[in-house]
């Protein structure tokens, strides 16, 4: 029986959205050419050149015990180093390569800027280390404009989802206040400083019929990763419940617990551009509409009023009107859980880009 291999060094932790990229990303090569897809980590929790050091050297080793019925490598963003000893085994084998690519690093995210070593490593994979044997799997138009622009083949698949995790949930409260969820550790693409400031003014406005349910960060964390909102604690304890780290079960069930949930990005940074929320893609699959901004894909997706609202500007006061909108028509929810249910479904089963990738074996 032929089989495909899936290589990555990604922390195998069911909360991080790369992860379950991964075994969304097997699932669907399994389903496509029905054979077995083999997953080859050599994550360890180390210092990360030590990991990617030790990443090339395991690759080798274990590239020597293969036989010789391999007939695809799929790649999960490694380290040049390692894409180049993959494809030249690739290409000496008969081997069919793709990559995934989710983001192209932004160093206003970086500590170091433009000197982070993961930047570096990213930048130089996605410039130099993709060639015209390997197929490039996207997360989203941004990639494939630039793959075409360079004539490499890429195919869109944006996040997956299980058959299983598509949740048709609708939840009859008894409480009739509007929830929101903010789900994931906040990192500075996710804006959740501009979301809770948006939710003090609607307060202090007199909208105060909200509840919003964070998961990701403790309120100590939160308030020291924002300190300027110190000054607003009163308004803050008013409304906002602070879950900090849940797993995949318990952020689930805060979904089913929530109307709407939050995604905000800057479309001034490239990593907003180029890759795709899973925050996104996570909320419609738990049949919960979104109120975001249109960065990256969002709007292939996004309709307003019908599965979420659309932020028009990414700005305090543009995120309050959104808001507002959902506070304003309360009875819409419930009509928008099912719209959210059927985008999942029409855009993001994994059933869908089969055809896809059996295409392009083509």
């Amino acid at each position: 029986m032929n089989k495909i291999i899936f290589f990555t060094r990604q922390e195998p932790k069911d909360t991080l959205a790369q992860y379950l990229r991964i075994k969304a990303l097997m699932n669907l090569f399994s389903l496509a050419f029905k054979e077995e897809v083999i997953l080859f980590n050599t994550y360890e929790p180390i210092n990360k050149i030590k990991l990617i050091l030790k990443t090339k050297k395991r690759i080798k080793e274990y590239l020597k015990t293969l036989d010789k019925d391999i007939n695809i490598f799929v790649i999960d963003t490694l380290d040049p180093l390692s894409i180049k000893v993959l494809r030249k085994y690739a290409n000496k084998n008969n081997i069919k390569v793709y990559i995934d690519i989710v983001e192209y690093a932004d160093p206003k995210e970086k500590k170091l800027k433009i000197f982070s070593p993961s930047l570096i490593l990213n930048h130089h994979m996605i410039k130099h280390s993709i060639k015209k044997d390997m197929t490039v799997i996207a997360i989203s138009t941004f990639f494939i404009n630039y793959f075409n622009k360079k004539n490499i083949k890429s195919i869109l698949i944006p996040n997956l989802i299980n058959e299983e995790d598509v949740s048709s949930f609708i939840n009859k409260k008894v409480e009739d206040k509007v929830s929101f969820i903010f789900a994931g550790y906040p990192q500075k693409k996710d804006a959740l400083d501009m979301i809770m400031l948006s939710l003090i003014n609607l307060y202090k406005e007199g909208n105060n019929d909200f509840v919003f349910n964070i998961a990701g960060i403790n309120e100590i964390d939160f308030f020291n990763k924002y300190p300027r909102l110190k000054e607003s604690e009163k308004e803050i304890h008013a409304f906002a419940i602070f879950k900090g780290e849940l797993n995949r079960e318990e952020i689930k069930e805060l979904y089913y617990q929530s109307d709407y949930s939050i995604v905000l990005r800057d479309p001034n940074l490239i990593v907003c551009q180029s890759g795709f929320p899973t925050k996104f893609t996570e909320s419609l699959s738990y049949a919960r509409p979104v109120i975001a901004n249109l960065t990256s894909d969002i709007g292939l997706y996004l309709k307003d009023e019908y599965n979420g609202y659309i932020v028009n500007d990414f700005t305090v006061v543009a995120l309050s009107n959104a808001i507002k909108k959902a506070l304003d028509n309360k009875a819409n929810r419930y009509i928008m859980f099912n719209n959210a249910y059927n985008t999942a479904k029409e855009h993001f089963l994994a059933s869908i880009y089969i055809d896809k990738l059996l295409k392009d074996e083509e």
